[in-house]
């Protein structure tokens, strides 16, 4: 079975060359370096909560409550950059099956619709959420809760961002790469 290759697209290539796609790529690169930093400092924080319970036979509480944060906005930001550069895995292993270009993109369009509706429904639901309890009386202590529910709106706008960029330029995956199984 042979893999239909779609051919350069122009459009692409003068939006990757715009201040638009700059602006774009670099979400994508903080975002990825963002998540990079946070999974560097979940990793300190757990070490030495473990080695302070080892060897000093005592922990740090805060880290805890830190890295259950960090964690959260950790898988958040890390999946932006996979969505960006691979799509949605099980699209690519349909796509194989079917060489036939009309196909590939109607399914396509049919998958970022469906990727899109959810991240936009994510993003307008959790804003909602973060927004109605906005003026529950927190205890200083319980301040960092809009920190940690703001990641599920941030995310979701991210990802509605990535998918409709997928789905205006067209950004079938290349699956040159893989074979399909006869």
């Amino acid at each position: 079975m042979e893999i239909l290759k779609l051919p350069p697209n122009p459009r692409l290539e003068r939006f990757d060359a715009s201040p638009l796609g700059k602006a774009y790529y670099g979400m994508i690169t903080v975002c990825d370096w963002v998540g990079g930093l946070i999974l560097a400092l979940f990793t300190v924080f757990v070490t030495v909560n473990v080695l302070g319970r080892f060897l000093f036979n005592t922990t740090f509480c805060a880290t805890e409550e830190l890295c259950t944060m960090l964690l959260l906005w950790m898988v958040l930001l890390g999946s932006v950059g996979p969505l960006e550069r691979y799509t949605l895995f099980y699209a690519e292993v349909l796509l194989m099956y079917y060489p036939h270009l009309r196909f590939q993109q109607w399914l396509f369009v049919f998958n970022s619709l469906v990727t899109i509706g959810t991240f936009a429904l994510l993003a307008g639901a959790a804003s909602a959420w973060v927004w109605q309890t906005r003026g529950f009386e927190l205890d200083y202590m319980y301040v960092h809760a809009f920190w940690f529910y703001g990641a599920l709106p941030t995310w979701g706008f991210i990802m509605t961002i990535v998918a409709v960029k997928k789905l205006i330029f067209m950004q079938i995956p290349d699956l040159s790469e893989f074979e399909a199984e006869d």
